[in-house]
C-alpha cells in the first residue's frame, strides 16, 4: 500500500496518472480531482459523488483482495480504507482552496484545515496496518 507521502502526491497531481502507479495512488488522484469538481461544479453534485462512490468501493475492493478476512472484519467495525482516502483527498482540496483563497495564511482556517489533513495522513499507517496486518510502503 502507498504511504502517506505517496497520498498526498497523488492529490498534487504529481503521481497516480500512469498505468504502473500503484491502484490506489490512481484513485486517491481521482478522488482529489472529483472533490475539486464538486468545489467547480456545485450543479454536477449527484453525479459527482456517485462516481466517488464507486472510487471508494474500487479501493475497499482492493483491499480486500489483499487481506480478504482480516480487511472484512476491520472494514465492519471503522472506516474503509477507501472512505479514508476520500476523506483526506477532501481535506487537501479544501486545504488548498483556503491557502488560496483567504486575505492571509494565518487565518485560522487554513491552520485547521492542513492540521486536520496531517491528522489524516499521521493515522494513515495505522490505518492500513489495522485493516490488513502491512506495513505501508516507504517511499524512496
Amino acid at each position: 500500500m502507498p504511504d502517506w507521502h505517496e497520498l498526498l502526491a497523488a492529490f498534487c497531481g504529481h503521481i497516480g496518472d500512469q498505468p504502473e502507479d500503484h491502484p490506489v495512488t490512481r484513485w486517491a488522484r481521482l478522488l482529489a480531482e472529483l472533490h475539486l469538481a464538486r468545489r467547480r461544479q456545485p450543479d454536477r453534485l449527484v453525479e459527482i459523488d456517485r462516481r466517488r462512490a464507486q472510487v471508494v468501493r474500487s479501493i475497499d475492493d482492493f483491499v480486500i483482495m489483499r487481506a480478504r478476512r482480516r480487511a472484512e472484519r476491520a472494514m465492519a467495525t471503522r472506516e474503509s480504507l477507501g472512505a479514508a482516502v476520500d476523506a483526506m483527498a477532501a481535506a487537501h482540496v479544501r486545504a488548498v482552496h483556503l491557502l488560496r483563497t483567504v486575505e492571509s495564511v494565518s487565518d485560522e482556517r487554513v491552520h485547521a484545515a492542513w492540521f486536520l489533513l496531517a491528522s489524516m495522513a499521521d493515522g494513515w499507517t495505522d490505518r492500513v496496518h489495522g485493516v490488513i496486518g502491512e506495513s505501508v510502503r516507504r517511499s524512496a
